[in-house]
């Protein structure tokens, strides 16, 4: 998968926010914002890592070991020359990208901060959003999980569930409304933005890079950009993302938002998709067909 901006997201796999610890899971994030995008290889400081999450770099080496056991993180140790030429022992990683089941995470969440708060806590509080984020519903920012549900499918207990959660709507990172919890900050699934014709609708671009995401998180290659396809899917769903964001009423997001109903409708996908024809189908329950272009009329004198 490639994104637009390749320092200004990474992959987050979803599997290994259920496995880890809410501060294990922020340290193995900054360590991917660390990591090349392409080939995931990185030599951080453990020093460097240590500054950005606020715990000592025993405490953080002990976290990314954790990440190694499940397996998506290969943690080398090697000799190299110190300052004044002594040998001294250094840690490189290579963290694995996924290819399908992750989230896209903004730079702007590492970059997130909240006055006078000290940074283990804030790294601890990023790390628990970051784990519900992973429990969402069909990976949008909602999840309809109790705090005890929540406890079933995650590694941390009901009590750190409970009193990280109390804070976030303290601060208003997430909110509860009609029985759901809402993750209100706007820093994922962000970057899908491709090359589009000139003068294309806003909605548009939104609408097929949704299917763009859709198709990534399954592992396919997305079907080429066709106006007249993408036009039949905006009459239907003729709202953006953030109009549907400025609604609570529940329902009604999910019956507009094309990301809930790609993952509503289409549970497997294990063929190629050629035409965006697929989704007008699976969307709106109607084929259509281009129709060929006009040859041009031929006046005989």
């Amino acid at each position: 998968m490639k994104v637009a901006d390749e320092n200004g997201y990474r992959l987050f796999p979803i599997n290994l926010g259920k496995l880890l610890l809410h501060k294990e899971a922020y340290a193995y994030l900054s360590l991917l914002f660390k990591s090349d995008y392409n080939t995931g290889e990185s030599n951080v400081l453990l020093e460097t890592l240590s500054k950005e999450v606020g715990y000592d770099t025993e405490t953080v080496s002990s976290y990314l070991h954790k990440a190694k056991e499940q397996g998506y993180v290969n943690i080398t140790r090697k000799y190299i020359k110190g300052e004044n030429g002594e040998p001294k022992t250094k840690n490189f990683y290579n963290v694995q990208i996924p290819s399908k089941d992750f989230i896209i995470v903004s730079r702007d969440f590492i970059n997130l901060h909240f006055n006078n708060l000290p940074l283990k806590e804030e790294t601890d509080i990023k790390g628990f959003i970051l784990l519900i984020k992973c429990i969402c519903l069909n990976n949008c920012n909602l999840t309809f999980y109790s705090l005890r549900d929540m406890a079933e499918h995650l590694s941390i207990s009901y009590g750190t569930i409970q009193k990280y959660m109390n804070k976030c709507i303290e601060l208003n990172l997430i909110e509860r409304h009609k029985g759901c919890y809402r993750i209100t900050l706007d820093c994922f699934d962000k970057g899908n933005t491709g090359y589009f014709p000139k003068g294309i609708p806003p909605l548009y671009k939104e609408i097929y890079n949704t299917i763009d995401l859709f198709c990534q998180t399954k592992g396919i290659e997305t079907p080429p950009y066709k106006k007249e396809l993408i036009s039949l899917i905006a009459a239907k769903y003729p709202y953006t993302r953030q109009e549907l964001k400025q609604t609570n009423d529940i329902e009604f997001i999910k019956t507009y938002s094309i990301k809930y109903q790609l993952a509503q409708r289409l549970h497997n996908v294990d063929e190629p998709i050629n035409s965006l024809n697929y989704f007008v189908k699976v969307l709106i329950n109607k084929d259509f067909k281009i129709p060929p272009k006009k040859e041009p009329l031929r006046i005989v004198m």
